[in-house]
């Protein structure tokens, strides 16, 4: 059983006591690295009508952003809310500072996350308020009264992984004070939720609701049901009737309406019904009205995923322009008597389309690889890469140094770039480098050898990298390359489940050739399958199924080293008729598979293996034979996903385990720690807050250090699991994917899925942690410092550029303050002893990290040549003065200055008075220029009230390049 240590005992009390978690960790600041290449879901997109430039973007996991210059820049405006993930934006439009914002996007994805109702700006993003509805999970649509700012309309389409919560049509006239529910004439069964919702731009008492009804479980999708359709109220929803004449009967799936701005009595919609009607019966696709919904007619066939495309829109100025909005991009510009697909370059997966009410040729576009515009129609498109909204599944780093990020995204391949550009500007995206098409998930790279990268793509594709060459190998196990496949593989399986068929022309993935490896059809890969590299030696590879695979030699050939690992459910192992209405096999309802692996630091004869149905399994004998101890974990319902393993790097039979039962509507935290190899467990959840576990890792140096990511945060605990406390300043909220320590730099890099990569610098102060809670004051002993050198790229655009965080360029130095002070300064000195340079940290109570640029105190002779250089400069004005009493008490002061800090003071006023020549030119010249401190050892003293507390050593290098 687990025994915390006499530190666990006490820690709780001293953090309540002396540091809130809060306080403690606030100068723990993240920085993002991008990428911000055009990646990362767009949920929706609402524009100013009376001025295009001004845009609104709900990311699908990341937030959402505003820009008054048409993408030129953004602004993040929801980074600290409750959820990342975004449903549906909008503008009141009579009042841009008023900003509604739905949480929860509605793309009904395997992957997608879950918000946390209706929030409201008053102040054009710069706050808002949730307003209520918290426990409907995804608003798809939200429909604003044109002259009410308190009257509003939410679509609510409720819980994609149950029925639990509210869903429906809810109306506010009190600007979300309070929500009605909408059911006279509409379905109010439990299960149908609302999916758009539209206002007659002529008369805000007239409204079209599409109703639908949907349920994703992790094997299966369901589209459609009995009660689903259109329905339109002309009394602002106090009564609602079917609209039928010419629609499809029976199950209705997914409904997006559009109105014509214009001529309101126009009206199209993208309707989802069973693909196998008789032929000659209208089915999925597009239809039209011109009576106000009276009658309808059929204008195309369309069933592209609609349960992830189902959008269409007209255009507000011309209602021959009809768009539908999906993978398969039609368009017509005769009324919809012919349709073409889309002319424009780029793109693909799109949700959502807002077009200018002032000019048909401006609009915006959101898609699975971000956001688009243009301004003449499509004859050009605009992709705006400006917004880091990765959606990361997996990374890897390598040990260059400084060292790179590799990960895979969701529909944007494996990309990899730098932790430090080195480029003053930032981390660019052009320093990001794309290395595999499609879906990209697990990430790893040789720790030996940086140019030699592992990847897998899309339900099981496995491929080795050459980082510089970008040349491909497929390592996919398969028959021919399994030197054990007769011994554990049935020949006359039939299921087909998981192979993955691709229609002629989409052979995109890893961006080349059909010459992928046949998937037998035994193994059922997860969507994101696993695949680590073994401690003990990088060239030994694991990959999963639902058999563990295990290759020697970097996966030319593989060893299947165990039994099929899952509950090998027939019920749930088969997804070929997923999707409901549609069939949609896409490899995201791949169910009894293997999702996560790792074996032991201490011994490579221990591995633990976690499944998507629930199964824990480990073995102590290098596969030989194998043990499932999920059923010893308490409070975990049976048959939930197993997020993660990390055994210990410290004691053998310890292991941490993460459980996500987000997929059957259990949005609870679950984590576990063993000391007996799964005989018995404790549970670590303590102070936790809701949200689904996907991540935990164990400090390399520090047994007692653990992290977490969740759906909604990074939580660290300094006590083994005893206590959590929030790790999040600067950080968006946005779900944490995955979570790695740089094995060299003790860096803490996270994946998020939404808003691209993070790192959290340097571990040490957490690392170092003991009992410093209980002194007065404490000094860590710092990292290592680089004086990095710095490569400009020369390009000079000053907008519409992405720049990530480079490091802090100097030494990190970290300090803890049981309270606060205002008497606190750092010393740094020499080999010799002398003072090179004195700081002032603010004094916060907790930890206060405070940066040494590598800049160096002024000596006496430098300081008084910069003072003489001032005097002579400001007797060559004193001639303009008019005030000498002035003149005279400005010079004495530059006379008395003690510092170059005093003195360049001085010469701000001095230059801001009297700075300039006739011809413009300064008359002060530069600042001084501190010098940079030399490579080499020095000493780090804190003292409070000038009492020592305590000293450090620090090494400052070289940058590496100039070895």
């Amino acid at each position: 059983m687990f025994r915390c240590l006499p530190l666990a005992l006490c820690l709780a009390t001293v953090l309540s006591a002396q540091s809130s978690p809060s306080s403690l960790t606030q100068d723990l600041r993240w920085r993002n690295i991008g990428p911000a290449n055009m990646m990362g879901r767009i949920a929706a997109i609402d524009g100013l009508d009376s001025d295009w430039r001004t845009v609104l973007v709900g990311s699908a996991s990341g937030g959402v952003f505003l820009s008054d210059n048409a993408g030129v820049t953004w602004r993040a405006i929801f980074d600290d809310y409750g959820s990342g993930s975004i449903g549906s934006v909008a503008f009141y439009q009579a009042d841009p500072k008023i900003i509604w914002v739905g949480t929860g996007e509605s793309a009904n994805r395997n992957s997608s996350g879950w918000g946390d109702g209706i929030y409201k700006s008053t102040d054009g993003g710069e706050s808002f308020a949730n307003v209520g509805l918290g426990d409907t999970h995804h608003i798809s649509e939200l429909a604003v009264h044109p002259t009410d700012p308190d009257v509003v309309y939410a679509a609510a389409i409720g819980h994609l992984w149950g029925t639990s919560g509210s869903r429906g049509l809810w109306k506010t006239i009190d600007g979300g004070k309070t929500w009605q529910k909408l059911s006279n004439g509409l379905p109010d069964d439990g299960k149908t939720g609302a999916t758009d919702i539209e206002m007659d731009p002529s008369n805000p008492n007239v409204l079209y609701v599409g109703m639908y009804e949907r349920l994703r479980q992790p094997w299966h999708y369901q589209s459609g049901g009995a009660n689903g359709g259109i329905f339109k109220t002309t009394d602002a929803g106090a009564t609602w009737t079917k609209l039928t004449e010419g629609l499809p009967l029976g199950e209705i799936g997914q409904v997006d309406i559009s109105i014509h701005r214009r001529d309101p009595s126009i009206l199209v919609a993208a309707v989802e019904t069973d693909e196998n009607l008789p032929d000659g019966v209208p089915g999925s696709g597009v239809y039209k009205s011109m009576d106000a919904g009276a009658t309808w007619c059929f204008l195309l066939p369309h069933a592209v995923r609609p349960f992830y495309h189902g959008q269409i829109a007209i255009d507000p100025n011309d209602p021959n322009l009809i768009y539908v909005v999906s993978r398969d991009f039609k368009v017509s510009k005769d009324g919809g008597k012919t349709f073409t697909s889309r002319w424009w370059g780029g793109g693909g997966d799109d949700h959502d389309m807002w077009i200018s009410p002032t000019d048909s040729k401006i609009w915006y576009n959101a898609t699975d690889q971000g956001a688009q515009r243009t301004i003449d129609g499509g004859k050009t498109i605009t992709f705006l890469n400006n917004m880091a909204i990765g959606q990361y599944y997996a990374i890897g780093v390598d040990m260059r140094d400084p060292y790179w990020v590799i990960g895979g995204l969701q529909d944007n391949g494996i990309w990899t770039g730098p932790s430090n550009s080195r480029e003053p500007r930032g981390i660019l995206n052009m320093h990001n480098t794309w290395v595999g098409e499609g879906d990209g998930f697990h990430s790893q790279v040789d720790p030996t050898d940086w140019r030699t990268a592992y990847f897998v793509n899309h339900v099981g594709f496995a491929a080795r990298l050459n980082v510089e060459t970008r040349e491909h190998r497929f390592i996919t196990p398969t028959p021919e390359t399994i030197v054990n496949y007769v011994d554990h593989v049935d020949p006359s399986c039939r299921e087909t489940a998981t192979r993955y068929t691709i229609s002629p022309g989409e052979h995109w993935f890893f961006g080349y050739s059909p010459d992928r490896p046949k998937l037998p059809p035994q193994f059922r890969f997860n969507w994101s399958s696993p695949l680590v590299l073994a401690h003990a030696n990088p060239r030994t590879v694991y990959f999963a199924s639902n058999y563990l695979f295990r290759s020697e030699d970097r996966g030319e050939s593989w060893r299947i080293i165990s039994p099929d690992l899952t509950t090998n459910d027939p019920n749930k192992r088969n997804a070929s008729e997923s999707g409901g209405l549609t069939r949609s096999v896409t490899g995201g309802e791949n169910h009894c598979t293997i999702v996560t692996i790792a074996d032991s630091p201490i011994d490579p004869a221990v591995i633990w293996v976690g499944t998507d149905d629930g199964n824990l399994q480990v073995t102590r004998n290098d596969g030989v034979s194998w043990q499932n101890v999920a059923p010893n974990v308490p409070d975990v319902i049976a048959g939930a996903w197993v997020s993660r393993v990390e055994p210990s790097r410290f004691v053998k039979g310890r292991c941490y385990v993460t459980f996500d039962d987000h997929r059957r509507d259990d949005m609870s935290p679950y984590a576990f720690v063993t000391e007996d190899f799964g005989a018995t467990w404790t549970n670590l959840t303590a102070n936790l807050p809701d949200g689904s576990v996907y991540v935990i890792c164990e400090d390399h140096e520090n047994a007692n250090l653990l992290f977490l990511g969740t759906e909604f945060a990074v939580h660290a605990s300094l006590d083994r699991g005893h206590s959590w406390m929030r790790l999040m300043a600067g950080m968006p909220t946005v779900a944490m994917h995955d979570l790695v320590i740089h094995p060299r730099d003790g860096d803490l890099i996270a994946a998020t899925h939404g808003r691209s990569i993070w790192i959290l610098d340097d571990l040490s102060a957490l690392r170092q942690w003991a009992d410093q809670g209980s002194k007065e004051a404490h000094l860590f002993a710092p990292r290592r410092a680089t004086k990095w050198v710095q490569i400009r790229l020369g390009r000079k655009q000053p907008n519409r550029m992405f720049r990530g965080k480079n490091p802090t360029r100097g030494a990190l130095l970290t300090i803890h303050l049981k309270a606060a002070s205002d008497d606190v300064r750092l010393t740094i000195a020499d080999v010799l002893g002398n003072t090179v340079r004195t700081l002032r940290p603010t004094g916060k109570p907790g930890i206060n990290r405070v940066v040494w640029d590598l800049r160096v105190a002024a000596t006496a002779e430098e300081l008084e040549d910069y003072r003489r250089q001032m005097l002579a400069t400001a007797d060559n004005v004193q001639e303009r003065i008019s005030d000498k009493e002035a003149f005279k008490e400005l010079r004495s002061r530059i006379e008395a200055a003690k510092s170059t800090r005093q003195i360049d003071s001085l010469r701000k006023e001095l230059v801001e008075n009297y700075g300039h020549l006739a011809s413009g030119q300064p008359l002060f010249g530069q600042r001084f220029g501190r010098r940079e401190a030399a490579a080499g050892s020095y000493r780090i003293t804190l003292t409070i009230g000038g009492k020592v507390i305590g000293t450090q050593a620090l090494t400052v290098r070289e940058d590496p390049l100039l070895r």
